[in-house]
């Protein structure tokens, strides 16, 4: 499919493995996508974002304080907007991985005060992954919020399951819930319901969704909206009615990316998250014969060489054609204790995360300087936006899901190679060999 001379949508997202995720979804409807890691100077905006149908950019405001989030999602809405789409999006997690302060909320009224929209949904829910919300409760594979792993999150522990509630207390925009009755009631119901909404003051509606059902009326009633919230789920949904309408082109083929230059050796996976989902895949590839070299956080954390010990065996390992796993040793118990020593030295639990991300993208860096792999793949949102900034990736070019939310790109900046971003959360056990299998 050919570009359509300008985007038809635009988002921000608040981390990397975030805007790999929309971008994939966006990808295998046949839009050309790009990702921009950043917001990039001009002369290399225009050159990476001509002649694709979307262009999202991966900002890394997470973890920063509130304000922070806010300057930086509107410089890159302002940027956005320049380009002419007919939507922007702000991308966060399906997990709605946030603190009581922010950043969801704080991105929120920055593309609401940045393009003066009165009225906007917001739609964490990803059925296709396991994240539902029903009356205004979220669930991750039928257990609450609250309830499953996501509570002991190191930097955004997630104890509020009541989203209305937990994004009310981030923003001064009024927030109410559009419910499941008024969803699969069909779109015209639902449209009704965000006239109702609105009339009552409200300016952030959040979506009940729990199934693909779901998700197609709400691609209906959002269809004309200049600017909509939440996770991925739009874009699975989103681009058939633009088409229809006559926004988009006729349907076009899935994309599928190159895997940048035919000279790298082996197949790196660095694994920065914490998460059940990702410990699962770590055990399965050293049990199924990727190399693992383990580097220990508190390492990491306290000095300025930590980690750089495993360089030589990894060079090896790569140069060898093999699978070198790099993980981070990250059990409930080693997380508590590494923020028990950065709290006594005066850091915070989101500061630590930053510094041990950071460490760990310039042992990442002294690793590909020397001998660039065939494909990379980080597991990791923190860690996805460390390693990108270091190895100066510039923007992405998207392809295909390998599994929903996590597509093959190719990196189009200093090192032009095969990248994979995976949330912590995402992919099946055997989700590493899956993602070599397609960039070999």
């Amino acid at each position: 499919m050919s570009g359509t001379g300008q985007p038809v949508f635009a988002a921000v997202a608040d981390d990397d493995t975030g805007a790999t995720d929309l971008a994939g979804m966006l990808a295998d409807q046949g839009l050309r996508t790009v990702l921009l890691i950043d917001l990039p100077a001009p002369a290399d905006y225009e050159r990476w974002t001509a002649a694709h149908d979307a262009v999202i950019a991966g900002v890394g405001t997470r973890a920063l304080a509130p304000r922070e989030a806010y300057e930086k999602t509107r410089a890159a809405v302002r940027m956005l907007r320049s380009g002419g789409p007919a939507a922007i999006g702000i991308k966060y997690c399906s997990t709605f991985d946030s603190t009581r302060e922010g950043n969801i909320g704080p991105s929120i009224d920055a593309a609401m005060d940045e393009t003066g929209e009165p009225f906007t949904i917001a739609l964490p829910a990803l059925p296709v992954n396991g994240r539902t919300t029903y009356m205004g409760y979220h669930f991750v594979h039928r257990q609450l919020l609250s309830e499953s792993p996501m509570r002991h999150h190191p930097l955004t522990p997630m104890t509020e399951p009541n989203l209305v509630r937990h994004l009310q207390a981030q923003t001064r925009r009024k927030v109410g819930l559009a419910a499941a009755p008024c969803v699969s009631a069909g779109p015209a119901a639902l449209e009704r319901e965000f006239g109702r909404l609105r009339a009552d003051g409200v300016a952030i509606a959040i979506l009940d969704c729990t199934s693909d059902r779901d998700l197609e009326t709400i691609g209906e009633a959002i269809a004309t909206m200049p600017l909509i919230t939440g996770s991925s789920a739009p874009a699975m949904k989103l681009p058939a009615v633009w088409r229809r309408r006559g926004v988009l082109p006729s349907a076009g083929e899935a994309i599928e990316a190159g895997t940048g230059e035919a000279d790298g050796c082996g197949f790196l996976i660095v694994a920065g998250s914490c998460s059940e989902a990702t410990r699962r895949q770590n055990s399965w590839a050293a049990a199924n014969g990727a190399e693992l070299h383990r580097l220990e956080a508190e390492e990491l954390l306290r000095f300025t060489g930590g980690g750089e010990a495993a360089i030589p065996a990894v060079l090896a390992g790569l140069r060898a054609g093999r699978t070198c796993l790099l993980s981070i040793s990250s059990d409930p118990e080693g997380v508590r204790r590494v923020q028990e020593k950065a709290a006594a030295a005066g850091l915070s639990p989101a500061a630590a995360g930053l510094k041990i991300a950071d460490r760990l993208a310039a042992v990442v860096r002294g690793i590909v300087e020397r001998q660039p792999p065939r494909g990379l793949l980080v597991a990791g949102g923190e860690t996805a936006s460390a390693i990108c900034r270091t190895l100066e990736l510039g923007a992405l070019e998207v392809g295909r899901n390998i599994e929903p939310g996590v597509p093959l790109c190719c990196s189009l900046g200093r090192f032009r190679t095969a990248v994979i971003l995976k949330s912590g959360n995402f992919g099946s056990e055997d989700f590493y060999r899956r993602a070599e299998r397609r960039v070999r």
